[in-house]
């Protein structure tokens, strides 16, 4: 399910590029990422108190909190009237895990419309396997709930939220 919040920010670097006409292009997007785990947390986050009732209609849990939030920078290209590229990929280092997370991000953006297309992977760096894998289409600055994950049935829930932000420069 995919479902609109929202969040602060933290910086990283990628890139990503498809084919666009030049008149539409954008020249860098922001993904602000918040990795959020689902628990049996009793006090509330302060970071993540604006979203925590969105997070409640979504999921049953009793508590959330902010593992890690980061920026993945996807800088576009342009050539002539087109725009070509590749994808854009960042580690995740939660605050209170040893295994680090990965997130590959392909990217295409719409100026004129406002619109960030992606398709977002979140990957368990050393097994090397997917956890969370979706494609949306998302407004400027709107936070979208990309959806839940465990890396094993014994560890807590984890929730990937994203908000892209286009930078027309």
């Amino acid at each position: 399910m995919i479902m609109p919040l929202a969040f602060g920010l933290h910086p990283g670097v990628a890139s990503a590029q498809e084919r666009e006409d030049a008149a539409e292009t954008v020249q860098n997007v922001q993904l602000i990422f918040h990795l959020v785990e689902a628990d049996g947390f009793t006090d509330d986050d302060p970071e993540i108190s604006d979203v925590v009732a969105e997070l409640r209609k979504l999921f049953n849990f009793q508590g959330y909190r902010l593992l890690s939030t980061s920026i993945l920078n996807i800088g576009l290209a342009r050539t002539s009237n087109v725009t070509v590229g590749g994808t854009g990929s960042q580690r995740i280092f939660a605050d209170d895990s040893e295994t680090p997370l990965a997130i590959q991000a392909e990217v295409s953006a719409r100026r004129s419309a406002r619109t960030v297309r992606a398709k977002v992977t979140l990957t368990d760096v050393f097994s090397r396997w997917s956890l969370l894998e979706a494609s949306v289409t998302i407004r400027d600055g709107q936070r979208v709930v990309l959806g839940s994950t465990r890396r094993s049935a014994e560890e807590p829930v984890l929730i990937l939220i994203v908000t892209p932000r286009i930078d027309p420069t």
